[in-house]
């Protein structure tokens, strides 16, 4: 839920103090509106990231806070024009080229998605951001090997990275490898920084292995009844498609 006004007013207030004690004001605003967006915010916190790009407006990096912001609340297409403004003033940033990127995957176009999540990696080639990116446009396209590979490959430099391996083990789902999926996502879900997500997946992948009684159980840790219920059913009328595109997409569209 956003702040009432007088909480936002609080915080920015609190910002500007941060601006004067001796770090910029447009770090400040970006780092105020960072905290507030990680916490459920961002409409709130695109306040802060507009007052940033009006006082440093050949800066990209507030204007990539709005697209993230702005695509987190749900609006791609305004998200992309933040993007593009970014690209405008520096267009080889590689964060905004992977919001880009992520902007095509919510519009449904995971072909055009890789094709400037590449440009990203070309730059910033261990972002684990973007790595999830592609990785799931590849699984949306029917390749989910190619997607484990981008996966193994990053989980060398990051191997604690917890959405790696989430991602990693739903990918083998999608080739029909549920065995090695239950086997990577119980590692997963076991990290000291796994969260509900983990568990959610979990439950997932051992449904499509055809290890109901635990899946069902692992999903009513986290999840209401009814939706562990579906979940579940979801899961094992999934592990009957053989089209890793259908998986992907059925996968995709669990509530």
């Amino acid at each position: 839920m956003p702040f009432p006004f007088t909480r936002a007013a609080a915080v920015f207030g609190l910002a500007l103090i941060v601006a004067g004690c001796g770090e910029s004001q447009t770090t400040s605003l970006l780092r105020m509106g960072d905290s507030i967006r990680a916490a459920g915010d961002p409409d709130t916190a695109i306040t802060f990231y507009q007052r940033a790009a009006t006082e440093d407006p050949d800066n990209p990096q507030p204007m990539i806070k709005l697209g993230d912001a702005t695509l987190q609340g749900g609006d791609p297409v305004r998200a992309a024009s933040y993007y593009h403004a970014a690209l405008a003033v520096e267009p080889t940033n590689a964060d905004a080229l992977r919001g880009l990127g992520k902007v095509q995957l919510a519009q449904g176009k995971p072909q055009e998605a890789i094709a400037v999540l590449d440009q990203a990696l070309a730059r910033k080639p261990d972002d684990a951001s973007t790595v999830l990116a592609k990785g799931t446009a590849l699984a949306l396209l029917g390749r989910p090997q190619e997607a484990q590979g981008l996966y193994q490959k990053a989980l060398v430099k990051e191997p604690a990275n917890v959405s790696l391996k989430t991602n990693l083990a739903l990918s083998y789902a999608l080739a029909g490898n549920t065995g090695e999926a239950v086997r990577v996502m119980r590692e997963a879900a076991a990290a000291p920084d796994a969260t509900a997500v983990q568990q959610r997946n979990l439950a997932l992948v051992l449904a499509m292995d055809g290890k109901t009684q635990e899946a069902r159980k692992v999903a009513d840790a986290v999840l209401p009844a009814k939706e562990a219920r579906n979940l579940v059913t979801a899961a094992r009328r999934i592990s009957g498609m053989k089209d890793p595109v259908r998986r992907a997409q059925a996968i995709g569209t669990i509530g």
